[in-house]
């Protein structure tokens, strides 16, 4: 029997029809639940967000953004914390030519504040500042740091305090930068063309197998309650219930390590900014508006010690 490239280590069997339930079941609630996020201010350049060295967020589109980014999933537990910006050349723009490198007008603003999750009557009037990181600016004052660069990082730390510990955690997870290169990419493809197997043959069972554990860390760590789950918490039945959604063919991917050695991907080597260090899972559907729209799955896969497969982080 040959053994999937991914399996699982769920508390009990896991079905689409029970996923739901269970997470509800499971979900655990606290006296004080405090939420971290974090609000950008940026002007030409594109970016990304990495916290304690995994992908939070990434950003290559024009014009601003309002939304703030959540945190939560990527606190394994109470103590420092890592916060790592990295900022990319606008190449392309909708009004006006891209720029080649970072400008000495590029502008990246950083506010990191916590609030107070089980308080839902005045949790956003009670919110916290916890830092701020202004722009960088060269010695005149005026020159964005990075000037003329065509990447600029920076990681500042903070201290988190949540009542939570994700399991399992990362801390005893093998560490993929010892293994052989070209086995562990051999290993990370087979994993993507498995569960992009398992999309395109409506394996909705299998599938909500593997990604309970995952969906669970984020669900705990960001106190989903039951509304919000039901109303959110099984959003990836699209791959299933969408008879139009196709999955691309795996190509024109690199490898990536995140999470300190501990956590693998594929991501699109394409410059195409629609593209540009997405997943290498996606696909296409024909949107009710008409058009063809494209989704992309984050996966980031993690070998367990003792364990010769994936897990879905």
């Amino acid at each position: 029997m040959i053994t999937a490239p991914i399996t699982e280590s769920n508390p009990t069997v896991i079905t689409a029809d029970n996923a739901l339930s269970v997470k509800e079941k499971l979900i655990k609630h606290f006296p004080k639940e405090p939420l971290y996020y974090v609000y950008m201010d940026h002007e030409q350049c594109f970016f990304e967000i990495l916290v304690n060295d995994i992908p939070a967020f990434r950003y290559f589109q024009d014009g601003g953004i309002m939304s703030p980014v959540i945190l939560n999933n990527y606190i394994a537990k109470s103590g420092k914390q890592k916060i790592t910006y990295r900022l990319y050349p606008q190449t392309s723009r909708e009004n006006g030519e891209g720029f080649e490198t970072l400008t000495p007008y590029t502008r990246f603003n950083l506010t990191l504040y916590s609030r107070d999750n089980a308080d839902t009557l005045t949790s956003f009037d009670k919110r916290m500042k916890i830092l701020e990181q202004p722009n960088l600016k060269k010695d005149d004052g005026k020159t964005f740091i990075g000037a003329g660069l065509p990447f600029y990082e920076y990681t500042l730390e903070f201290d988190a305090n949540v009542p939570y510990e994700q399991s399992p955690s990362l801390e005893t997870a093998v560490d993929l930068k010892s293994m052989d290169k070209e086995l562990l990419e051999k290993k990370t493809v087979e994993a993507y063309r498995y569960l992009g197997k398992l999309i395109s043959d409506k394996n909705k069972d299998q599938y909500f197998s593997l990604v309970f554990n995952s969906d669970m860390r984020q669900l705990q760590s960001e106190y989903y309650t039951s509304e919000h789950l039901k109303e959110n918490g099984n959003d990836d039945l699209f791959y299933f219930n969408t008879p139009s959604f196709k999955i691309e063919p795996l190509a024109d991917y690199a490898m990536k390590i995140y999470g300190n050695g501990k956590l693998v991907c594929l991501e699109h080597t394409s410059m195409d900014t629609r593209l540009q260090g997405r997943s290498s899972i996606w696909g296409k559907y024909n949107a009710e508006e008409g058009g063809v729209r494209v989704r992309f799955l984050r996966i980031l896969l993690y070998l367990p010690k003792g364990k010769d497969t994936f897990e879905i982080w």
